[in-house]
């Protein structure tokens, strides 16, 4: 088994969440940079990053360094660069964790590299590495040093999420609307796979507040059979459009469906089935809601959920999960409402939180409303139980 680091997005929980749920159980993460986990070989562990949302390069770990031996890191370097004994290389170097004190520079380490009659070129990027589109474009060799602690770790970079496919998805489809449909696709793909681990594979998944088709899209890529609906007959033919665009551009099989329904009156014959997965962002609100709005904002909207969580339980497979946005809001003077307390009250109804709350917060910068991503795990059983008590 190899070691391998994953660069952790804006919010490392869910890059590490989504890290144990698809690629390995003991996942860990490391400070606030990266996570760590380990696969059998480079092939296993390029093609698990593939599917993440939520990890921006993949790293093999390849040496290990004392802090001590800090002043040993620009032969270390060196030495990775120089490994398969090229006759020229252009090469970056990027640093996660906790500062160093004492970097070697680029020019040095190219000194180094010329000094060994090797042609060598630099490339700059930012502190923690050259961008996406330079290491999908250009042949360069990324070394990057992780520092945690009292132990320094030094990678090359296998991968880099492609940050064009993502942005076809975000930006190209055919059907969009300001107002819905605002999930964006790396968040869709880690709720995915919070539901369905590893193995998507004709899985049905469902979203019933489907907007756009952003969640479905998602699924479908990782070879689920999809189905939405939405009470907006826009959002539904304009997500079977999007579906079927996508599945087009991705060269896949048209396994999806689309019907309008309110969210308490889907049936499983509408679904061709019972779901093994439920993944939405419901309607949040109002987007910029005024505080004295929020009590009554956010009474409507449990009522709403308590209702579709109720009609669900026909609709799901016997230990099928649900993954789902909740809307938080914390006003200018410090109250937060969010819908925590909702938690107790859809116990009763066969459904156990599989994480603790608040702890897959993710929000745009400035935005009023955050949402708290929560994890269930619905169960019949566990239904009969509460209800016998």
């Amino acid at each position: 088994m190899s070691q391998y680091l994953l660069q952790a997005g804006n919010t490392p929980a869910l890059t590490l969440a989504e890290a144990q749920a698809v690629v390995d159980p003991q996942a860990e993460l490391l400070g606030q940079a990266a996570v760590k986990f380990e696969a059998e070989n480079d092939q296993q562990a390029q093609e698990l990053f593939k599917l993440l949302g939520g990890a921006v390069k993949l790293v093999k770990v390849a040496k290990t360094l004392a802090q001590e031996k800090q002043s040993k890191l620009e032969g270390s370097i060196v030495e990775l660069l120089t490994a398969d004994s090229p006759a020229s290389v252009q090469f970056g170097v990027g640093y996660w964790g906790e500062q160093l004190d004492d970097k070697p520079t680029l020019m040095s380490i190219k000194q180094a590299l010329q000094d060994k009659n090797i042609k060598a070129r630099f490339l700059e990027g930012k502190n923690d590495g050259l961008g996406a589109a330079l290491l999908l474009n250009q042949e360069v060799k990324e070394v990057i040093v992780f520092h945690n602690q009292d132990q320094l770790a030094l990678g090359i970079t296998l991968a880099v999420q492609d940050i064009d496919h993502w942005t076809m998805k975000d930006r190209q489809k055919p059907y969009a609307d300001r107002k819905k449909g605002m999930l964006p696709p790396k968040l869709a793909r880690i709720m995915v796979n919070l539901a369905l681990g590893k193995n998507a594979q004709d899985k049905l998944v469902y979203d019933p507040f489907c907007g756009t088709g952003t969640t479905l899209i998602e699924a479908l890529e990782l070879g689920a059979q999809v189905v939405g609906s939405d009470l907006d007959e826009d959002a539904v033919i304009g997500t079977q459009t999007n579906l079927a665009w996508f599945a087009e551009q991705a060269e896949l099989e048209p396994n999806f469906s689309t019907f309008q329904s309110q969210v308490a009156q889907a049936t499983a014959n509408q679904l061709s089935g019972k779901a093994n997965a439920l993944v939405t962002e419901p309607f949040l609100g109002k987007p910029n809601p005024q505080e004295k709005q929020l009590p009554g904002m956010f009474k409507g909207l449990e009522k709403l959920y308590l209702g579709a969580f109720k009609q669900w339980r026909s609709l799901l497979n016997e230990g099928a999960r649900l993954v789902i946005i909740f809307p938080r809001v914390e006003t200018q003077s410090g109250k937060v409402f969010d819908l925590q307390s909702f938690v107790d009250k859809s116990l009763p109804q066969g459904y156990t939180l599989q994480v603790d709350w608040g702890s897959l917060r993710y929000h745009r910068q400035g935005a009023t409303v955050q949402r708290d991503i929560a994890v269930f795990e619905y169960s019949s059983r566990q239904q009969s139980n509460q209800e016998s008590k």
